[in-house]
C-alpha cells in the first residue's frame, strides 16, 4: 500500500478524539481507499518519547483515488458531525 494523499487534520471537540485526518491509499492491486488517522504523542516523565499518525482503519474499494477521497470525506463528516 501507498499513501497518495494526505488531508487537513482536524481537531474533535470530544475529549478522546484529538487531532484526526483521513488518508488516501493506493492498494496493491491498483483500487484506491481511504483511512483514519489521528495523531497521538506518548510522553515518559514529561519527555515526549513518540509522536506521529496511527492508523485506525481502512475503508473501501475504490476505483479512483478521487472517489476514495470523496467518500473519506463524507465519511469523515458522519462520523464526527463536522464538515470536511
Amino acid at each position: 500500500m501507498r499513501v497518495v494523499k494526505e488531508l487537513e487534520a482536524v481537531e474533535i471537540a470530544a475529549v478522546d478524539k484529538g487531532l484526526r485526518r483521513i488518508i488516501i491509499i493506493e492498494r496493491d492491486d491498483g483500487f484506491y481507499a481511504f483511512a483514519e488517522q489521528y495523531y497521538y504523542v506518548s510522553e515518559y516523565d514529561g519527555e515526549i518519547i513518540s509522536q506521529g499518525w496511527h492508523t485506525v482503519s481502512q475503508n473501501g474499494i475504490f476505483e479512483t483515488s478521487q472517489v476514495a477521497e470523496t467518500e473519506g470525506r463524507d465519511a469523515f463528516c458522519m462520523w464526527y458531525g463536522v464538515a470536511y
